[in-house]
């Protein structure tokens, strides 16, 4: 009985006079595995696939640097609020309470993003979208760009999942930098959007480079005046911050961190464990911290 299907289409999939009632049911199949090299996503394909006891799910779509048109190869990358909704009736059988998006820069390509979705039986949706360089040909957008629509696009496809109310554990790991006025507010907005769908969380990890933009509401930064989109902390367990390295405005990040969780306190629902680990800390941050929150785990740490 099959039980693994693993494929990679390097072709446009047109699926205009296939009726939308139309699936593939595949009872045993527990990995499936697709990915597009080129063209389009597969999300309307494999809505007419169904692999009721899957446990591991991956869709994957690559794209050259050369076929880039700014922006255009990015929209498309993940699923629409309706293709969604059929992924998660026909690959899952509980919803997802584990969310992890990473955006990553790996050796041999541009830009990669993976976003998780992971149920309490540890059944796994993972989505990824792969930017390969060709050797030869720079992307024709800006890397800061193209790296904030990848992250627009990622948030969007965690708002747009139909049982979003069942996460509790969020991570999210940008593994790039941004600098700037425009960069950091047009974050700061995705920040906002994603953070104010989610309900209560038992976790939030954040881990990267740039963090001005999660603490936009704690920093006196002329570009965080005005915002389209208010960055609001939903109710959060426990709080874990990573960086590598020292970063800029390490200072007054911090010291933002300090007051979001007087604020959450202020709030009525203060943290019960925040956890930072950095290349460098200021003196005294647990110190800061302890009045407000259960726990403060403070440590520097390479």
């Amino acid at each position: 009985m099959l039980r693994t299907v693993e494929m990679k289409i390097i072709a446009r999939i047109l699926l205009e006079r296939v009726a939308r009632r139309r699936v593939v049911i595949l009872p045993k199949v527990q990995t499936f595995s697709l990915v597009t090299d080129g063209g389009e996503p597969a999300y309307e394909l494999v809505a007419h696939i169904s692999c009721p006891s899957a446990s591991h799910t991956s869709l994957i779509h690559e794209k050259i640097v050369d076929d880039i048109i700014a922006g255009l190869y990015i929209r498309a990358a993940f699923p629409t609020a309706a293709s969604w909704n059929t992924i998660v009736r026909q690959y899952t059988r509980n919803p997802a309470e584990v969310v992890t998006l990473e955006i990553t820069l790996p050796q041999n390509s541009t830009i990669a993003c993976m976003l998780t979705f992971q149920s309490p039986d540890m059944t796994v949706i993972r989505l990824g979208l792969e930017v390969s360089g060709d050797g030869e040909n720079e992307p024709r957008m800006p890397f800061w760009e193209m790296a904030l629509e990848v992250f627009s696009q990622a948030s969007r496809a965690v708002r747009n999942h139909p049982l979003l109310p069942s996460i509790k554990r969020l991570h999210i790991r940008c593994w790039f930098f941004i600098s700037g006025p425009i960069q950091l507010r047009s974050m700061a907005n995705e920040v906002g959007r994603l953070f104010g769908s989610v309900g209560p969380l038992d976790q939030l990890t954040l881990r990267g480079y740039s963090f001005c933009p999660y603490l936009a509401p704690f920093l006196d930064f002329p570009e965080f005046k005005d915002m389209d989109q208010s960055v609001v902390f939903p109710p959060i367990k426990e709080l874990s911050i990573s960086y590598p390295s020292r970063m800029d405005s390490e200072e007054e990040c911090m010291a933002a961190i300090v007051e979001l969780a007087k604020s959450q306190h202020a709030l009525g629902v203060p943290f019960e464990r925040v956890t930072v680990r950095a290349g460098e800390l200021p003196d005294g941050m647990v110190e800061m911290l302890e009045p407000w929150v259960g726990v403060a785990d403070c440590c520097e740490e390479e």
